[in-house]
């Protein structure tokens, strides 16, 4: 076997471990090790909602009027939103149709999320926090069915399922909301054997005496910190599949393309946060991190690794030139469906490679960010 294949057999089942293979494991191991934490639909500690905000006149009266229906004994719970610099009506909606718990905090310069969330954090005095996002509409017992699990001790984030709605049916956001659905089965079975390595920016919890502040002076991913340095202090981050939380899905993969850019770098960024726990000495913890994490975020260089292979095989096997053909069929498919957003052409299953091709080759721009340096910890509005 030479070196072209060995490069090609191990970087294709890379990829189909941490897409395929590592789900199939937890499946397995959910049998035998299915932990259950308490609950209690009776405890009630006091909450603060906390999310940032940056230009979303288009969205926050509607996210106000969804707070004021969420059910939470009146006195135990609070809002309590930040402002990054906004520069259209967001602080202006903010003050006409604000509910009367909650403050608002105007930052006159941008700061950045991480930065925006140590500040408000600072003046949280509740037992909870709950993370939300501006575009970001709760069912009205979410709250409730994230602070259940506080009962148990051991429990220190909770984790709940975020939603993707596709507006228009286009193809991009079907995509989109099909990853969500596959990131949200295996959110459920990490949590269920011990804790997931994550958790979603939209709707999730935490013990307010865990919080670490933020590392400020470079991009990182607020919500995938913040639930990993609660596992660093020795606590489980759960996930709570009927606290519900629904979002637009983004009207086009191009739009979710930028956006994906920023993630990949900010995941690059904050490897140094954790990497104490990619030891194996941290077990699960660890497993769960190299299989769902860290290879999934190279998974875009073991794809170039992956179609480069098979083509410097391809003249000397008919095996490897069937191979090679279907990588450009499938690179084929993800052009038509390319080619079908820009036109608002609705053609179905096209939308898959054309999302998952889009995506990773938004990490490899993160990546290429990273190590250029070249991303600010700021963020833009993606609808």
């Amino acid at each position: 076997m030479n070196v072209a294949s060995i490069l090609f057999w191990t970087s294709l089942s890379l990829i189909f471990y941490t897409y395929v293979l590592y789900p199939c494991i937890l499946a397995l191991i959910r049998i035998r090790f299915h932990e259950l934490s308490e609950q209690s639909n009776s405890y009630h500690p006091s909450v603060t909602i906390v999310f940032a905000a940056y230009n979303e006149e288009s969205v926050i009266e509607e996210k106000l009027m969804n707070i004021k229906r969420i059910d939470y004994p009146k006195g135990k719970i609070e809002v309590i939103v930040g402002s990054d610099g906004s520069v259209d009506r967001t602080n202006e909606m903010l003050t006409r149709h604000r509910p009367e718990n909650l403050s608002v905090r105007v930052f006159d310069h941008r700061r950045g999320k991480a930065a925006v969330l140590n500040a408000l954090l600072s003046e949280v005095k509740s037992e909870i926090v709950v993370f939300s996002d501006a575009n970001t509409l709760y069912q009205p017992d979410t709250v409730g069915k994230l602070v259940q699990h506080f009962v148990d001790p051991s429990v220190g984030a909770v984790c709940g399922q975020l939603v993707l709605e596709s507006v228009d049916g286009s193809s991009g956001g079907l995509a989109e909301a099909s990853y969500w659905n596959y990131e949200n089965m295996i959110k459920r079975m990490e949590s269920d054997i011990q804790t997931t390595v994550g958790a979603t920016g939209a709707v999730y919890a935490i013990r307010k005496n865990l919080y670490r502040p933020l590392p400020v002076g470079k991009l990182i991913m607020d919500d995938f910190l913040i639930a990993l340095s609660i596992v660093q202090q020795g606590y489980r981050v759960k996930y709570e599949a009927n606290a519900l939380a629904r979002e637009k899905a983004s009207n086009s993969v191009a739009g979710e393309f930028r956006r994906k850019v920023r993630i990949g770098a900010a995941n690059f960024h904050g490897i140094s946060e954790f990497a104490q726990l990619l030891s194996p000495r941290f077990g699960f913890v660890s497993f769960a991190l190299w299989s769902h994490k860290i290879i999934r975020w190279f998974v875009p260089i073991l794809l170039l690794v992956v179609i480069i292979a098979a083509a410097m095989l391809a003249p000397g096997s008919s095996f490897y030139q069937l191979i090679f053909l279907s990588e450009l069929a499938f690179i084929g498919f993800a052009l038509i469906g390319l080619i079908a957003e820009k036109v608002n052409l609705n053609i179905g299953f096209f939308g898959l490679p054309y999302y998952f091709l889009a995506v990773n080759a938004a990490l490899l721009v993160g990546f290429v960010k990273f190590v250029r340096g070249h991303q600010r910890p700021t963020w833009e509005v993606v609808r």
